[in-house]
């Protein structure tokens, strides 16, 4: 089968101890079925607090959401102990992400990781492909499959060549148009082209929308209140770094597609994402850390799936989020 993935997913290295957010804190960390039978297997000393740090399939966390083999060093026990071929399989593949469309397999890199958003912001995407061995998996639309990889190619294609702002407006017209025609069992490729007139944005709705997400860090819904009363807006200095996020989530989700048919909600995802952290950098000052600021939005918004859920909904019902008024987040730029 093909594995397409970006030109930086080889690249990618866990940084272990020199994470500041380190992925085995504030995580709930479940245990594959394979991976549980091995470690029930483990004797000794190291087995018995095995079992004794598991509980309904998952370790059972320790103070300050600790992963119970996490040591002081923000080291791995089971790693040292056991090898890396028994970690479960969540630990081995985090941050990667992988997606099954028949005969391709897709795979990625995560923002929520800072080794990887680093990574993602430091250069444009390109896709490789490589042949791997066949793996089990669902068949999928092949039709609707080649339609959307198109129009996938497309979108990547003119957010990274054409001015951004418009880029992003053409974006959105462009997904409104294909939703319309895979709704109505059209599956040809619109023209890109922009037909829509942006909208004045309601940036406080916005803001309060992000604000009511259910937190993964308790920090999130404070620090989005503070940032309602600081002053955004866009730096063009940060352009090339939204242009990746752009581009880095509708790799991620765009070809989700293929198993539901929703488009829409998935490309305004991509243009409110880039928004919003090139918003938050402004928040928090010119000399804020943008990959930072990317990691954690990432992290509450993508790792949530009732997030991504609620996002996805307000997408079709809330006024602040129509197209005409996402692009007019967009004017200014």
């Amino acid at each position: 089968m093909i594995f397409r993935t970006p030109g930086y997913y080889g690249k990618f290295r866990c940084i272990a101890d020199k994470c500041t957010d380190n992925c085995c804190i504030g995580w709930e960390i479940d245990i594959d079925s394979e991976t549980m039978d091995y470690y029930s297997s483990v004797g000794g000393s190291f087995g018995g607090r095995l079992k004794n740090s598991i509980k309904d399939g998952s370790f059972v966390l320790t103070e300050g959401e600790r992963c119970p083999f996490l040591n002081s060093r923000n080291l791995c026990d089971i790693y040292t102990e056991l090898g890396e071929a028994h970690l479960c399989q969540i630990c081995t593949d985090h941050p990667r992400f992988y997606e099954w469309f028949g005969n391709v397999k897709e795979g990625g890199l995560g923002l929520c990781c800072e080794a990887a958003a680093k990574l993602i912001l430091s250069e444009d995407m390109t896709l490789t492909e490589t042949v791997i061995p066949d793996e089990d998996c669902d068949e999928c639309d092949s039709g609707l499959y080649e339609l959307l990889l198109s129009a996938r190619d497309a979108i990547i294609k003119h957010l990274q060549n054409d001015s951004f702002p418009e880029a992003v407006c053409t974006m959105l017209d462009f997904g409104e148009e294909l939703q319309f025609r895979i709704d109505n069992g059209d599956l040809t490729l619109p023209e890109w082209e922009r037909t829509t007139q942006a909208e004045t944005p309601d940036i406080q709705a916005i803001m309060e929308f992000y604000a009511s997400l259910e937190p993964i860090d308790e920090n999130w819904r404070p620090y989005m209140e503070r940032c309602m009363a600081a002053e955004g807006g866009y730096c063009p200095e940060h352009e090339v770094y939204l242009r990746r996020i752009a581009v880095y989530s509708i790799f991620r989700f765009f070809m989700k597609g293929v198993f539901d048919g929703e488009i829409l909600s998935r490309v305004k995802l991509a243009a409110v994402s880039a928004w919003m952290v090139g918003h938050l950098v402004l928040c928090e000052g010119r000399g804020a850390d943008i990959a930072e600021i990317a990691k954690n939005y990432s992290k509450e918004v993508e790792y949530s799936e009732e997030n991504l859920d609620a996002l996805a909904d307000a997408f079709y019902d809330e006024e602040c989020f129509s197209t005409p008024r996402i692009m007019g987040m967009f004017a200014d730029m």
